[in-house]
């Protein structure tokens, strides 16, 4: 009987032990903090870069013959000379360089900047007559345009999206413009019957360069992969001026009034498709 009722009474002690450890609060570990968010792509920095691409303006050459072409009456081969010295050359070509600069990012809303590009620029064409009959002898005529280099120095605006940037550019564009052309004649008036070549030449004939300051507008998008490297498609228009030479020729024979002309290149604007590779600092 004692022994059932010790069996008893060690039951119940471990079972309101029991109940009671159940009671009890728990200390469990708190959960791990939620990983950080992963940091704002940011374009702020200096960069430097290459750049390659197309360009394409178109040269528009003509001449107004002035002095004894025209007066006291118009020369008899006025058309052909006016001809010769009118052609339009397309300066389609490559070009390349280099480019520095700034961005500032304007929390996740904005990005201003700013950009200097020096450009080498493979644009030149020419052409050439081949001999026009004329009244007394015949006449040709060559020209040639050129622009070998464009710098730019330039403020951008963008809009980030992640690793994308979508921007506008202006600023001062700069480049050289190069014109020469030569109209030649020749007279067989004093020496009737003997071969072309015999008779005298003369010429209206020049140059004349430049160095363009003008203003140029474009935009673009560029890509970074990381922190450093980024790649650009850009396309820019700058407009260009013409240029203008006048020349005098004095028959050797006749004497004055001089043979004058003023000699036009007329240049469309400049358009630069281009892409590039920037490492940012």
């Amino acid at each position: 009987m004692r022994r059932r009722l010790l069996t008893s009474a060690a039951v119940l002690a471990l079972s309101a032990g029991a109940a009671f450890a159940s009671d009890l609060p728990t200390h469990k570990p708190p959960p791990p903090p939620p990983p950080p968010p992963p940091p704002v792509f940011s374009w702020t920095g200096f960069y430097v870069g290459v750049n390659g691409g197309y360009a394409d303006p178109t040269s528009k050459i003509s001449v107004v013959p002035g002095g004894a072409w025209v007066s006291p009456t118009p020369d008899a081969d006025l058309g052909h000379v006016t001809a010769a010295g009118t052609d339009k050359l397309g300066l389609h070509g490559f070009t390349g360089g280099a480019q520095l600069g700034y961005n500032y990012q304007i929390n996740n809303l904005l990005v201003l900047g700013a950009e200097a590009d020096a450009n080498y620029l493979g644009l030149h064409n020419s052409y050439a007559t081949p001999d026009l009959p004329g009244s007394p002898g015949g006449y040709w005529a060559s020209g040639a345009t050129k622009l070998d280099s464009l710098f730019t120095l330039r403020a951008r605006v963008g809009l980030p999206v992640d690793h994308f940037l979508f921007y506008l550019t202006g600023g001062l564009a700069v480049t050289d413009e190069k014109f020469s052309q030569s109209i030649n004649f020749q007279n067989n008036s004093q020496n009737v019957g003997l071969p072309l070549t015999n008779g005298f030449i003369g010429a209206n004939a020049g140059s004349a360069s430049s160095a363009v300051a003008t203003w140029t507008l474009g935009g673009g998008v560029e890509y970074a992969f990381d922190s450093h490297w980024s790649v650009k498609g850009e396309y820019l228009y700058a407009p260009l001026k013409s240029l203008g030479f006048s020349s005098s020729y004095t028959s050797p024979i006749s004497g004055p009034p001089a043979y004058t002309m003023q000699h036009n290149d007329s240049l469309t604007g400049l358009n630069v498709f281009r892409i590039g590779l920037n490492y940012r600092m």
